[in-house]
């Protein structure tokens, strides 16, 4: 009988360890960490939402290849960050005059498929400090190269300017938040050379709705994918 009490006092233990992951309370607090990382320019005195949208382009993604690495579950604790960001956004927006952005609940579905994305390559990389640090120089490089990083001198060609700012996270969170065309604001018109050209932008809620269910597509099967194997193992020793 003695014997048989240590087992049956592991077990909860084997259900979690064999796997990988870590503890519901630990998932939670990372995504909490993870949403004040977010909402860190919302307690910038005079910083706007646009300021907030250019933020969340570059942590976005890197915040969730960490949360992947890490080993949370995408679906059940995958949205505990982008949630917080959204409420970020929504005090900047109450204490805004007017509203910047007229559909800030699209651009809250943009960025948790970004969210969702970079937990994918976390998942996949299972390496949190090195596939962040990855992601959040691309982003930064994306959200950069339209306007030349302010750096003085010509503006891109055209047809170059126009592709760039479709590839921006910064545009492309802008646009899905209700803004009809980010080549137009105000820091981006003078440095791209919006007159110059026309482009389409991103819709808003197709183009929300794709990426959030690209994004959560991709960490799912790659979560799966990773804890599939510890699962199956941790049934066998049981």
């Amino acid at each position: 009988m003695d014997a048989a009490q240590p087992k049956s006092g592991s077990e909860p233990e084997l259900r979690i360890r064999p796997s990988g992951r870590p503890t519901q309370l630990r998932s939670l607090g990372l995504g909490i960490g993870l949403g004040a990382l977010g909402s860190l320019p919302a307690c910038v005195p005079g910083c706007d939402s646009f300021a907030l949208l250019a933020w969340l382009a570059c942590v976005a993604p890197a915040a969730g290849a960490f949360a992947g690495a890490a080993g949370v579950d995408p679906l059940r604790f995958g949205a505990v960050a982008p949630a917080l960001w959204a409420v970020a956004l929504a005090l900047l927006g109450a204490a805004e005059e007017r509203a910047s952005l007229p559909a800030p609940a699209w651009g809250a579905l943009a960025w948790t498929g970004l969210f969702f994305a970079g937990m994918g390559v976390g998942a996949l990389a299972r390496a949190g400090a090195a596939s962040a640090a990855g992601l959040a120089l691309a982003a930064a490089l994306l959200v950069g190269l339209p306007s030349r990083a302010g750096l003085p001198g010509a503006p891109w060609p055209p047809r170059a300017a126009s592709a760039l700012l479709d590839l921006s996270p910064f545009v492309f969170l802008g646009e899905c938040s209700g803004v009809r065309d980010m080549a137009w604001h105000r820091s981006l018109y003078a440095s791209v050379g919006t007159d110059r050209f026309q482009r389409s932008p991103w819709s808003a809620p197709w183009a929300a709705v794709t990426v959030l269910a690209l994004g959560l597509g991709c960490a799912w099967s790659l979560d799966r994918r990773r804890f599939r194997p510890a699962a199956r193992s941790a049934a066998r020793g049981g």
